[in-house]
């Protein structure tokens, strides 16, 4: 548990910008060895080249490969697995900035004359603060480092207008938290039997014994139970109890209101709706390139590539050196 934990944190970190739905342009990929010998992938007329891969790959390995001081790599850990999961998520990043890119070119969205000076400026910066060696393992030259800014940079300004343009308004219904206590039959002869308990007058936690469920206090969002349940159990006041509700899932429900309107979690909720709507916008997107934008991963070179010797390369500064100069 410790070891997938780890790799579920490391991989939790390897975000630079929020994009979602693809592993790379969307979800149909042909694998092949046909994009040359230089381009781990191709996303329409952008390629990928490997010194690029090797770039994110480096300073994903640098970033994320230690937590507490404890390197990741080595010693008792799944190396292979992180790894693998490591590759997955430096590919992910890179076939969404070439997706973005895509997109930008579609819409004809460029970088003005003032990014397009902090993009070299960067470069330059960046580029200089690698060793001989480094600049050697990882193949590249200033030029290079500037044209992966462009495309970074592109990718992160099409997301923030993106974003700008999806509606942040949201609901206190839509959003609201509802705490209840909640049993779950699925048998009907048992829920007549709690039915008749109800009402006895059997206060609702000592029926507990009858419930198929796992938990009986549950903190409850739109669209996680059943439609007939939620739509009585959100119209209930506080203390009130409803059922046996038959649900489409064939099971029956018994359910207590404790509190209509959980402030904190309601909150939270509007939070995670307005990230919702986010990932949709992008994803959209992406379904749209999926369909209509030829696709191709070089799935021989890419499972071939190792990442830079951290020894000889230590950098792990491409993101934030970009962001120095540039931050949407």
């Amino acid at each position: 548990m410790k070891r997938k934990l780890i790799t579920i944190l490391l991989i939790a970190s390897c975000t630079s910008f929020l994009l979602s739905g693809c592993s790379i342009a969307g979800r149909k990929i042909y694998m092949s060895s046909g994009t040359g010998w230089f381009s781990v992938f191709t996303i329409g007329k952008g390629a990928c080249p490997k010194n690029e891969a090797l770039v994110y790959l480096a300073n994903y390995r640098n970033l994320y490969g230690s937590i507490n001081g404890a390197d990741l790599f080595e010693g008792e850990y799944d190396t292979e697995h992180l790894i693998s999961n490591l590759k997955d998520a430096a590919l992910s990043h890179l076939t969404q900035v070439y997706a973005m890119n895509q997109y930008a070119a579609q819409k004809e969205i460029t970088l003005d004359q003032q990014e397009l000076d902090r993009v070299e400026q960067a470069a330059k910066k960046y580029y200089d603060s690698l060793s001989k060696k480094e600049k050697s393992a990882l193949k590249v030259k200033e030029t290079d480092i500037r044209d992966m800014y462009g495309r970074l940079a592109l990718a992160e300004k099409v997301y923030t207008d993106l974003m700008g343009s999806v509606d942040e308004e949201v609901s206190e219904d839509e959003a609201r938290v509802v705490d209840a206590k909640i049993i779950v039959i699925s048998d009907q002869d048992k829920a007549d039997t709690v039915q008749n308990l109800i009402n006895s007058g059997t206060e609702f936690d000592l029926l507990n014994s009858y419930n198929d469920a796992t938990q009986m206090d549950v903190s409850l969002k739109r669209g996680e139970y059943p439609i007939e349940v939620e739509e009585v159990l959100f119209s209930l006041e506080d203390g009130a109890v409803a059922g046996p509700i038959a649900a489409s899932d064939g099971k029956y429900y018994f359910v207590k209101c404790i509190s209509k309107y959980n402030q904190e979690l309601s909150e939270e909720n509007k939070k995670s709706i307005v990230e919702k709507r986010q990932t949709n916008r992008v994803g959209d997107i992406l379904d749209d390139l999926d369909e209509n934008v030829y696709s191709e991963l070089n799935q021989k070179l890419w499972d071939e590539m190792e990442l830079p010797d951290k020894e000889t390369v230590k950098t792990n500064s491409f993101f934030s050196v970009l962001h120095e100069y540039l931050s949407y």
